[in-house]
């Protein structure tokens, strides 16, 4: 792509339709470009002074902030502190509370995809939806997107907007569903893009693996892009394995969360940045207080831009690790999160206790090349339900082994029962969920 393509696009077209809407995408974005070579001293400087302004805002101006009552603090990160943990199921109660503008038709309401219970509501003016369109197209500039490149993504929701119709127009892209994902309706995309390549593919996690697994089952070739962007799940290593052999491409994995939280993104070196400007991140353990580099802890987020819809340490559902590196060689002075290992749903319950993560579900499957794709269920029994979809080379599957197999790894007795199924059943989000808890 030419640079005056770029330049024409950017400055030109893109900036035109910011004043035509009202937007300012192209101002955030350039933005976002500067504080991302900022040095740590002065990131961290921007985090607390915007966390302050925030604070003080919320505090006045949202119903259910200012009847907290949280005493002040000088220090912004203490005064945080203060807050109590904001769980989903309060914030959904208590929506109206929140809200600082009375005016709502100037507002766009998101609805978050509801993967961890009912979903919930956020309401966002046009400068915040903005600054989240622009740190979406950062991260993908990470993964080495330009203007004009093209883009093949998928999504849930294929009712696209007049606006979101023009915005795929400029940006080259071809959206499709993520919601039926046969392998007919794979193999048909596949070949088209055999025969039209696209530079960049981004979507959910299980997609591209689905989309990957299916490349590889048929060996079509000559499938490649410029990098694939992952987003909306848990990438596992399996995930990424099979992606960048079929696509023949580095994988970015980001982390957001439909709130509006746009938390971390994998740079060149593939660790995750925190964009720590937009958003506080704390990783905390059962009694509230904050992990030690290498141990898990829940994710508990504190937005820095929404101020129509102000989220103070707003517990999404999701687990992750707190890094122990501080620094990265790609240059970048933005904050390192560990690995997100998540949502806490992603977690089997063991009879005894022991909580089992889904990568080493994996872990275990991956030793039975007769599963193909799999999801677990546990019900409140405590019996583990395994859905499987056969590998077309296999007419069988030993089950006791896969049992044995179970019991070695977690030293414990397992009940697991076993369906076979043609197609893997989805979460109502369209996602693949690998693990559902019936609590």
């Amino acid at each position: 792509m030419s640079f005056i393509t770029k330049y024409f696009l950017e400055n030109i077209v893109l900036k035109a339709g910011d004043f035509a809407t009202g937007g300012s995408f192209v101002s955030k974005l350039k933005e976002w470009r500067r504080i991302c070579r900022f040095s740590r001293e002065k990131i961290y400087e921007l985090q607390k002074e915007k966390l302050k302004q925030l604070l003080s805002f919320a505090s006045v101006n949202s119903p259910y902030y200012v009847l907290q009552n949280i005493p002040r603090e000088e220090d912004p990160f203490t005064w945080l502190r203060n807050f109590p943990i904001l769980k989903k199921k309060s914030f959904r109660d208590n929506l109206d509370y929140f809200i600082t503008e009375k005016n709502r038709q100037k507002l766009t309401v998101i609805t978050s995809s509801g993967s961890t219970g009912p979903p919930s509501k956020v309401f966002f003016d046009k400068k915040t939806l903005s600054n989240n369109r622009a740190l979406q197209i950062l991260w993908w500039e990470w993964a080495g997107y330009q203007f004009g490149n093209s883009i093949l993504q998928t999504g849930v929701n294929m009712n696209r907007s007049r606006e979101k119709a023009i915005k795929d127009i400029l940006l080259n892209t071809r959206y499709i569903s993520a919601m039926s994902h046969h392998e007919s309706e794979i193999l048909e995309e596949l070949k088209k893009l055999q025969e039209t390549p696209r530079d960049h593919f981004v979507a959910y996690a299980s997609s591209l693996y689905l989309f990957a697994k299916t490349a590889l089952n048929n060996q079509l070739k000559g499938i490649n892009f410029k990098s694939v962007i992952s987003l909306g799940e848990k990438l596992m290593p399996e995930f990424r394995e099979t992606i960048e052999s079929a696509f023949s491409c580095p994988v970015y994995d980001t982390y957001g969360a439909s709130e509006g939280f746009l938390i971390a993104s994998q740079c060149t070196q593939g660790n995750y940045h925190i964009m720590s400007p937009h958003v506080v991140v704390e990783l905390l353990d059962d009694c509230d207080q904050e992990v030690k580099p290498g141990e898990i802890g829940r994710v508990v987020l504190t937005g820095l831009d929404n101020y129509t819809t102000p989220l103070i340490r707003y517990e999404v559902g999701d687990m992750a690790i707190k890094s122990e590196l501080k620094d990265c060689s790609c240059g970048m002075n933005l904050p390192l999160l560990g690995e997100i290992t998540g949502r806490k749903t992603d977690f089997i319950k063991t009879p005894q206790g022991k909580y089992i993560t889904v990568q080493n579900v994996v872990r275990v499957l991956k030793h039975f090349p007769a599963i193909d794709q799999f999801k677990l269920v546990q019900n409140r029994k405590g019996e583990i339900s395994i859905i499987y979809v056969l590998n077309k080379a296999f007419t069988f599957l030993d089950q006791t082994e896969v049992i044995r197999m179970f019991e070695e790894v977690f030293l414990e007795p397992m009940k697991i029962s076993f369906k076979k199924v043609n197609e893997l059943p989805k979460a109502k989000t369209g996602k693949f969920q690998l693990i559902e808890r019936v609590e």
